[in-house]
């Protein structure tokens, strides 16, 4: 996968983490989405996709 310019994110997030109590669900997750490209989260129903 081609790595992002800065000038050319459309979104970008770093180091995300998301717990619930001692539980660790996202840890250090980075996403850079480019202006013009196509993105899709998939996965089945209550699996945590909007969390």
């Amino acid at each position: 996968m081609p790595l992002v310019k800065p000038a050319d994110a459309f979104v970008r997030i770093e180091n995300v983490v998301k717990k619930f109590g001692d539980s660790t669900a996202v840890d250090n997750v980075n996403l850079t989405i480019a202006k013009n490209e196509l993105f899709a989260l998939l996965g089945s129903s209550g699996c945590g996709k909007s969390t």
